[in-house]
């Protein structure tokens, strides 16, 4: 008897103990209420997974314990890693386990690119990479390449997409070795097209230069080279930030001291005088470089070089800076050539601070708190009765122009009023010449058409909106349009 019951107890035991587990996990995950809430945390847990700006194509919903995966995946490579992730994103998975079962594929897998494009722009300290890239891995290993060299991390920008498409043979090694050479460079580029690579910059001298050419002879199997490099500077002036370095050749002591001088009185940064003296058949290109120097002051960072024969400039600049400083060199009128490659930047605004680089749709309550703080800059200013902007307005104008185009979602009013005197239609025209060259302004610069909107003339200027100024005269405005416009 005893040993009847050891045996029925051995059978029942185990049998009992998979009935309260079926009934435990039937009352956690298949029961009426729980059902649901156990679906909810797969779903959330499935998307925490995919919360990483490489997976932002990606969108996952639950239907029990199976996982939905929708969207344009950009590689097949990521949409691989989003249904890995998916599938672990709650544990093992498994009918006991609770977790991911299976994942349902229902995405779409966005076509190669072709040509495949990746560009590295180098101003001052600051490396900018933006194009295509195969995969994150891509772009962790060349930012390897550039802190190898010597660049700090927080002087490297990506902005790039990932797609397939990537050339055969070491495209990455292409691009290795395009950017082991723009860190020899003051200021320039690396262009990687399917399997040409192009380089172009100023070296510092002509010894770095051929060093670059000799180095980039070598490409990989398969691969064609390229290069546009600038490399006997006799005189440079390097700007990062706060910080100038003047070297080189000028013809003269005298010239060294008062151009030395010079800039100090022009800048409130640390200057550096390297320059030395070495006698010149001609000092005329002194001139084009005490004309050029206010407006290169002015720039985020950049070089300005004596090649022998012409002075180039290049860098990051506000668009009005390199207006202004083309018109000052023109108007010196010095023999020595004069190229100036400068790109535009945008002014720097706290309101769009918090903005990532994939944010391209800012808020409306962002976006006008940019247009209060670019019109707090300055006042825009126009030559005395005249509609020609002046140049104090320039950095009013640079901040809006930043605004238009972070915020291409908004439509923006260039509002306009006149004084209440006698000169009712005289002012009327001028006022509304001046709210076209505001227009034009912007225009000129890239601003679509249709994202402003001039408004009628008013005869007075009481009642303007706020913020409304930017003109000492408040004739005219520029504001947000309201909600039913938009």
């Amino acid at each position: 008897m005893f040993e009847r019951r050891n045996i029925l107890d051995v059978l029942l035991i185990p049998i009992s103990c998979a009935g309260i587990a079926a009934l435990c996990w039937h009352a956690v995950y298949a029961g009426p209420v729980s059902a649901d809430k156990f679906e909810a945390r797969l779903e959330e847990a499935a998307r925490a997974s995919l919360d990483e700006e490489r997976f932002g194509w990606a969108h996952v919903e639950m239907d029990g314990q199976t996982a939905i995966l929708t969207g344009a995946a950009p590689t097949a490579q990521l949409l691989t890693r989003a249904r890995n992730r998916v599938l672990a994103s709650s544990g093992r998975g498994g009918f006991f386990r609770g977790g991911v079962t299976r994942v349902l594929d229902e995405t779409e897998l966005l076509p190669p690119v072709s040509p495949y494009a990746f560009s590295v722009t180098r101003h001052g300290d600051r490396f900018r990479l933006t194009g295509i890239l195969p995969d994150p891995d891509a772009m962790a290993r060349l930012e390897e390449v550039l802190i190898g060299e010597g660049i700090s991390p927080e002087f490297i920008q990506f902005d790039v997409a990932f797609r397939d498409g990537v050339p055969e043979g070491d495209w990455i090694g292409a691009v290795s070795l395009g950017l082991r050479q723009l860190v020899k460079l003051y200021d320039g580029e690396v262009d990687v097209t399917d399997r040409r690579i192009f380089v172009s910059g100023i070296a510092p001298n002509i010894d770095v230069r051929n060093d670059i050419i000799a180095q980039m002879a070598r490409p990989p199997s398969g691969y064609s080279v390229d290069a546009d490099i600038a490399g006997t500077a006799l005189w440079t002036a390097r700007l990062n930030g706060d910080h100038l370095i003047m070297e080189g050749s000028v013809p003269d002591a005298a010239d060294r001291t008062a151009l030395f001088e010079y800039t100090e009185q022009l800048f409130d940064g640390v200057v550096e005088n390297e320059m030395g003296v070495i006698p010149m058949r001609s000092d005329d290109w002194i001139r084009g470089v005490r004309a050029a120097l206010p407006g290169f002051l002015q720039h985020e960072s950049g070089v300005m070089a004596f090649m022998g024969d012409e002075l180039v400039i290049e860098g990051l600049a506000t668009p009005s800076v390199i207006d202004f400083l083309r018109e000052d060199f023109v108007r010196v009128g010095v023999s020595t050539d004069f190229t100036l490659n400068s790109q535009p930047a945008p002014t720097r605004l706290m309101a769009f601070e918090g903005l990532d680089s994939e944010t391209t749709h800012p808020s409306r309550d962002v976006c006008s708190a940019a247009l209060e703080e670019a019109l707090s800059l300055s006042s825009l200013n126009f030559r005395y009765a005249r509609d020609e902007l002046a140049r104090e307005s320039a950095p009013l104008l640079d901040g809006v122009l930043t605004v238009l185009q972070t915020c291409p979602d908004y439509q923006f009013e260039i509002d306009a009023a006149t004084h209440a005197d006698g000169r009712r239609i005289a002012l009327k025209n001028l006022t509304e010449d001046r709210q076209t060259a505001v227009l034009a302004y912007f225009i000129a610069r890239g601003v679509p058409l249709d994202q402003i909107v001039l408004t009628e003339v008013r005869q007075d200027s009481a009642g303007l909106p706020d913020p409304v100024s930017i003109d000492t005269d408040r004739q005219i405005s520029v504001r947000l349009r309201e909600l039913e416009d938009d």
